[in-house]
């Protein structure tokens, strides 16, 4: 049924909403907030069931703090059906609720969510989980002479009448 590696999701964010999906189950329903301390030491080699899926995923977490960790709980965690994905505007509000301590503003929530998602992207390219970064090419049209050849020849006009 799996196949060893093979790239297991198309995006992080896919990875994330498994991961916390699978832990409400485990907790049958009643999970509470995610910490540190939970996540597992070492990765798993071979990746075979859901499970394995489930534990090298909480693996490339290791590293964030309490509350990336409970970020990515509250973007990426499961919601019922008909319910809209929460949002940033809502994560923030959720976290004035639950680090009162804290004066959480939109933009350190977006903040806090872009390094989070990158240790996490980070683990799971290492793992293979997956994909890795695509290089972007830029596409050239005919009969049309790139920016930088066109400059060399104005710029090489331009010496000649000076």
């Amino acid at each position: 049924m799996f196949e060893e590696n093979k790239i297991r999701f198309r995006r992080a964010e896919e990875a994330l909403r498994f991961y916390f999906r699978v832990r409400e189950l485990l907790h049958s329903g009643r999970t509470r907030r995610l910490m540190a301390e939970e996540l597992p030491a070492d990765a798993c080699t071979t990746a075979a069931n859901a499970i394995d899926d489930y534990q090298c995923i909480g693996w490339c977490m290791r590293g964030l703090d309490d509350i990336a960790l409970w970020l990515l709980s509250e973007i990426y965690g499961p919601t019922c059906f008909g319910v809209h994905r929460r949002t940033f505007a809502h994560t923030c509000k959720a976290g004035r609720l639950e680090f009162p301590q804290r004066e959480f503003r939109l933009r350190e929530v977006g903040m806090i969510h872009e390094r989070a998602l990158g240790v996490v992207k980070r683990g799971l390219r290492e793992l293979g989980m997956i994909p890795g970064r695509q290089v972007r090419t830029a596409r050239v049209r005919r009969g049309m002479i790139a920016v930088g050849k066109h400059a060399h020849l104005q710029g090489a006009r331009a010496a000649e009448r000076g």
